[in-house]
């Protein structure tokens, strides 16, 4: 689908979010300073800049040229990508954190009214502005389970309000005359909303007594009127620089957290493939067992967010819909005060992130294959205090050093256990003691890890040739620590193989069997009863893994 808006107004837009961007970066630390609502987790700025970077980055320098916007808005194909298809992809897999997903909402609803041209009045810009703030309010308020008032919903709210009230009284002695994009009649409308979304925000505290306590204004409000500042500066007016001094220099009064008060994980994930009536239908769901419940996008990809008690039962609750990635598990701050180290673990599949919460870690699900360096920073950043990293790959294992070593720079408190198979990361995690030291707690982790040797099997996707030989496309392979030591075509006979070469040449006494994606459902029912059998000794744990690629992994203790 081609784009209608003029070529004008998407420059405009590119603008307005560029701009916000930097503006939001530069007040992410005065933001996270009075974030204290839904959570005091003290991300909401950070949250923020990691969801319009997002955005700004996979735009790359698209938009720069009045070329972009004259030849791409009318692609060449029914399947190439208009610029909104761009920015809702970019909008839903950058949304972090429950502000994030809020806005990346706002972005998604806009550009798509864009893409159909129902926002634009040639002769009345100040109508379409209108309509443009009331659509973000709707689309806000759409994203949420349960609505609060005294947030950014409420300020969205007011700034929707006041603009259609400007609209509506057509003064023209107040509005002036100028019909342009950016001309004094917009500019005005835009002001009047932006006086009115700050009168909202003065107001949270009265409507939220969480945020009276504090003795702060909600920050997801405040870092809307940021917003409604770019805009007013991109139309032409002074953005308004002390009140990003005053968002920075807020401190706020937090009540002492109850000490009975149970665990809680903020948990996000990406949703590819799922019917809207489904998305709503996991809206409510999850919102019946916990708060804060944002569900972004559409079918072709979504995002979830909660704050829960139970995490694995929020990835749980996605898997049966469509295909799932990005999963992001950080422990809130109840859970913090009691432990005040993370274990972060990057994890291949949504069953292997259900280990790691298990055993009390907090799991990173990448998008792709590997993990990206922005991906693995971004769960860092959201941890406090110490943090051990569990990479459970060679490549993630010299991502997590090089990150590990500009925390260090900053005075966290970091180590890299060097894991690079899954099992060694759920054996060293299985050992970790949150009350024990640091330093003892590294030793304990690492020795484990590098006791537990590991096994895989895969499919051979290209003929090439390995250490058991050459092997062509549907060889089935089997690897003992990370060396291809088996080639056959039956799935069950070479991960027997794999398993049987681990108990003879190194023995042990718990066998790890993580099955993938692919797997049928009874191989490791055969290969449990064959160890059985041959090693009666062995305890065999099973872990469902849902990792791709690999049908089974193997871990020895």
């Amino acid at each position: 689908m081609s784009s209608l808006a003029p070529p004008e107004i998407w420059r405009l837009c590119l603008t307005w979010l560029q701009r916000s961007a930097e503006v939001l970066s530069a007040s992410a630390a005065g933001l996270d300073a009075i974030n204290v609502f839904p959570v005091a987790d003290c991300d909401t700025g950070t949250n923020l800049e990691l969801t319009l970077t997002g955005i700004i980055d996979a735009l790359g320098g698209y938009g720069d040229t009045d070329d972009d916007w004259v030849s791409d808005l009318a692609p060449d194909s029914v399947d190439d990508p208009t610029p909104a298809d761009v920015v809702v992809r970019a909008a839903v897999l950058s949304a972090h954190g429950n502000s994030g997903a809020i806005v990346a909402e706002m972005i998604i609803s806009l550009t798509r009214a864009m893409e159909r041209s129902t926002l634009i009045v040639v002769n009345e810009p100040e109508r379409g502005l209108a309509r443009m703030l009331r659509l973000i309010a709707i689309a806000g308020r759409r994203a949420v389970a349960r609505p609060v008032a005294g947030t950014i919903l409420t300020v969205a709210d007011a700034a929707a309000a006041a603009a259609e009230d400007a609209v509506a009284a057509d003064s023209a002695e107040r509005l002036g005359t100028d019909d342009e994009p950016g001309g004094p009649r917009v500019l005005e409308v835009a002001r009047l909303a932006r006086s009115a979304a700050a009168e909202a925000l003065r107001r949270t505290p009265e409507e939220l007594p969480r945020l009276a306590d504090a003795g702060v204004v909600d920050s997801g409000g405040q870092a809307y009127l940021l917003l409604l500042d770019v805009l007013v500066e991109v139309l032409g007016g002074p953005i308004a620089e002390p009140l990003i001094a005053e968002a920075a220099g807020r401190t706020r009064t937090l009540p002492a957290a109850a000490p009975e008060a149970p665990p809680e994980y903020e948990v996000m994930y990406a949703l590819r493939g799922v019917e809207a009536a489904d998305l709503d239908s996991l809206r409510e769901r999850l919102s019946q067992v916990g708060d804060s419940v944002v569900v972004v996008g559409d079918q072709t990809v979504a995002q979830v967010h909660v704050h829960l008690a139970d995490a694995g039962g929020a990835v749980e609750a996605g898997l049966p819909l469509g295909r799932m990635s990005q999963i992001r598990i950080t422990a809130l701050p109840s859970t913090l005060t009691t432990a005040e180290r993370v274990v972060v673990s990057v994890v291949a599949g949504p069953g292997l992130a259900e280990a790691v919460i298990a055993l009390g870690g907090v799991p990173v699900v990448p998008a792709t294959s590997h993990v990206t360096a922005e991906e693995l920073m971004a769960a860092l950043h959201q941890t406090c205090g110490e943090v051990v990293v569990l990479p459970n790959d060679m490549e993630c294992l010299e991502i997590a050093s090089h990150l590990a070593a500009e925390l260090r720079e900053q005075g966290r408190r970091v180590a890299v256990i060097p894991t690079i198979a899954q099992v060694q990361g759920l054996a060293a995690l299985a050992v970790h003691e949150p009350a024990a030291p640091f330093d003892s707690v590294v030793v304990g982790m690492s020795s484990t890890a590098g006791r537990t040797r590991h096994g895989a099997v895969t499919v051979a996707e290209s003929s090439a040739m390995t250490m058991a030989g050459r092997c062509e496309v549907g060889d089935v392979l089997g690897l003992v620590d990370g060396d291809f030591v088996e080639i056959g075509q039956d799935v069950d006979e070479v991960a027997w193989r794999v398993v049987e070469r681990l108990l003879t040449s190194a023995g042990g006494e718990l066998l790890t069997l993580v099955s993938g994606h692919d797997a049928d459902d009874q191989l490791v029912a055969r290969l449990r009863a064959r160890v059985r059998t041959a090693a009666p000794t062995v305890d065999v744990d099973v872990v469902d893994g849902g990792q791709v690629r690999y049908p089974l992994l193997v871990g020895l203790e």
